[in-house]
Parts: structure tokens; C-alpha cells; sequence
């Protein structure tokens, strides 16, 4: 008996220990610029000073509650583009559903404060 509580609390301890592991981070974006392809093959390109918050997990992104994957074994599933200057993470880009994109200019945010500022 004793045995197997020290096996649910190994699990559990497990599990824990994975749930902490994959938190979030925040980055704050400030700016959008969305790219959209014309019949004639032309670019319109319309930037805008947009701000809102996005989440980054170990294979989401998410922007206004909307989860967009970045990681997969199947590239045809790859939804977002994570774009990094050296070890900082500079902008984020969607496809979106009519072949345009959308880049959101990120800054790295510790608290709520952080955003307000922006």
C-alpha cells in the first residue's frame, strides 16, 4: 500500500513538474503591418499602431485569444513565423487565409505595467 502512493506521488511530481515547465511568455506589440496580395501579383502593404499582448508557448502563439501554431512535423499545419535578431524575438508573422501576412512587432513585457507604458 505504501508502495503505491509513493507511485501517485512520482506521477504527480511528474506532472507538476511538466505543467511548470511549459510556461508562457509575453510580449507586448505596438505595431502590425499586414501584407496582402493583389489579382495583378502587386503588394498593398498598410501598417498600423495596433498594441494588445501575445503568448508564446513551446509550439502556440497567442494573439487576442486566438492560437496560432509555430511548431509541427508537418509544415503545412505552420500557421506563424517567430522572427529573432540574435536572441530577441523581434516580430511575429501570420500567413493569413488569403495568402497576405500580418507581422506584430513585439517587445518582451515582465508585468501589466509594461504594456501601458507602450
Amino acid at each position: 500500500m505504501p508502495i503505491i502512493f509513493i507511485l501517485v506521488i512520482i506521477v504527480l511530481g511528474v506532472l507538476l513538474y511538466k505543467m511548470l515547465g511549459q510556461s508562457e511568455k509575453a510580449y507586448a506589440y505596438t505595431r502590425t503591418m499586414t501584407i496582402t496580395y493583389r489579382v495583378d501579383g502587386t503588394e498593398q502593404i498598410s501598417k498600423l499602431e495596433e498594441s494588445g499582448i501575445a503568448f508564446i508557448t513551446s509550439k502556440t502563439v497567442t494573439i487576442d485569444g486566438q492560437p496560432y501554431l509555430y511548431k509541427s512535423t508537418d509544415k503545412k499545419k505552420i500557421q506563424a513565423r517567430l522572427n529573432y535578431e540574435g536572441s530577441h524575438l523581434k516580430s511575429i508573422n501570420l500567413s493569413l487565409p488569403d495568402g497576405g501576412e500580418k507581422y506584430f512587432y513585439v517587445d518582451r513585457i515582465s508585468s501589466v505595467k509594461d504594456v501601458m507604458r507602450h
